[in-house]
């Protein structure tokens, strides 16, 4: 199953590099005012007619779709084009997230992005890797591992940032911070390269599952502020509450959860 979705995130990632590249697309706004445009529409027919062809007792989800509840613990869940503001401030920063989900939670993850050419995904035994596809490099197995570092970084979206996560964490230990746009932040924790990705404002299940998957095999891990336990996925709406991802799960010993929990 993960080489059929490492080829879909491609296939769907090239048309992506293809319009934006082109600059000939078209944008159109959705219901709760976030905006659409072509490439996602396309992504999103190329990922859902493989899926429903190959794996047709599986539902998908998808962001561009129009998605039922499906009841049950075992589904795909795909965002064809995440970042899409990136997409259209030219920033680079957007990527193809599919994920399945069996028993509720994330088992299989694939993130693309089509510009770096970067792919990091899980394998069905359990590890995260990443290469890339466009360099046709080597792949490397992540471990979330990296230097010990006196700082943390901390990651954040370069849209939603608004201020209370450097706030609460300020008083706890010295960070530093990266702002990336799409679900690249849960690879950054993947490959070691940043820290803590705390989100209190809202998310959707497809923005979250890859990254999660890639995150998890790497040695991480995301939680849920409420419950301090793992996010899972088939929830009403596919609507995440407020999470925080660790690169390694041992760092969530330095977090004062009361006080997160007042904002998740």
């Amino acid at each position: 199953m993960i080489d059929t979705l490492i080829k879909l995130a491609t296939d769907a990632g090239i048309v992506i590099r293809e319009i934006y590249e082109s600059g000939k697309f078209k944008t159109s706004l959705k219901a709760d005012s976030s905006p659409v445009t072509t490439a996602d529409e396309k992504a999103n027919e190329i990922i859902l007619s493989v899926l429903t062809r190959q794996f047709p007792k599986i539902p998908a989800i998808s962001e561009e779709s129009e998605n039922r509840v499906v009841n049950k613990g075992t589904f795909f869940i795909i965002d064809p084009l995440d970042g899409t503001k990136g997409f259209l401030n030219r920033t680079n920063n957007f990527t193809v997230n599919i994920a399945y989900v069996n028993n509720w939670r994330p088992e299989l993850g694939v993130i693309y992005s089509p510009i770096s050419g970067e792919i990091f995904y899980t394998s069905e035994d359990f590890k995260s890797f990443k290469y890339n596809f466009l360099k046709k490099s080597e792949k490397v197995r992540l471990s979330g591992s990296s230097k010990n570092r006196k700082v943390l970084t901390l990651i954040t979206s370069e849209n939603n940032f608004v201020g209370r996560e450097g706030k609460i964490f300020k008083k706890d230990f010295d960070h530093e911070f990266l702002k990336i746009g799409s679900s690249i932040k849960f690879c950054k924790l993947a490959e070691g390269i940043a820290d803590i990705y705390p989100r209190f404002g809202r998310t959707m299940e497809w923005d979250t599952a890859a990254g999660h998957a890639i995150l998890k095999y790497a040695g991480g891990s995301l939680l849920d502020l409420k419950t301090k336990k793992e996010l899972i996925y088939g929830k009403k709406n596919y609507e995440n509450r407020g999470f925080i991802a660790f690169r390694e799960s041992k760092d969530s010993e330095r977090i004062d959860w009361q006080k997160l929990q007042k904002y998740g």
